[in-house]
């Protein structure tokens, strides 16, 4: 290759400030994040005064059913949680996998939640059914009436 072959070359490569190279790696981080939220049913916000969450069983017709789900977005908490009935029963599960924090869906089929980030497993009242998670998701008691479910986060 002669010397203007190179110059030719050199001129038509394109040159990259450290600036844009960073720039590029940020927006592949803030995907991959985006990418580590698995699916969930619809969410709904509800506030915690003092810590405590009240949900209004009339307000939440997921819950109706024997096995149903519902998604709440709790003001002050950075990850969502899971209410799962189980027959008469309710947990309140929150929904950061116990390996690296990534959020787990909701596997219906299944009555999983299944982490979109490593493979984890969690069975529906949160345990870990397979790695690399090994410790169970956070659960908050829950506590009903029959008409509000009621549990404390924090």
């Amino acid at each position: 290759m002669n010397e203007r072959s190179r110059a030719d070359l050199k001129a038509s490569s394109p040159v990259y400030t450290r600036r844009e190279v960073l720039g590029c790696g940020a927006g592949v981080v803030s995907l991959a994040v985006i990418g580590c939220a698995g699916k969930l049913p619809p969410a709904h916000e509800v506030q915690a005064e003092g810590g405590e969450v009240a949900i209004a069983l009339a307000d939440a017709p997921e819950l109706a059913q024997p096995d149903g789900v519902m998604t709440v977005e709790v003001a002050g908490v950075k990850k969502p949680v899971l209410v799962v009935r189980d027959g008469e029963s309710y947990e309140a599960l929150l929904l950061k996998c116990t390996h690296m924090g990534c959020t787990p869906g909701w596997n219906a089929a299944e009555r999983s939640l299944d982490c979109p980030c490593h493979g984890s497993r969690f069975d529906a009242h949160g345990a870990a059914l397979k790695g690399p998670a090994k410790a169970p998701l956070e659960k908050y008691a829950v506590t009903s009436d029959g008409s509000t479910l009621r549990f404390r986060v924090g």
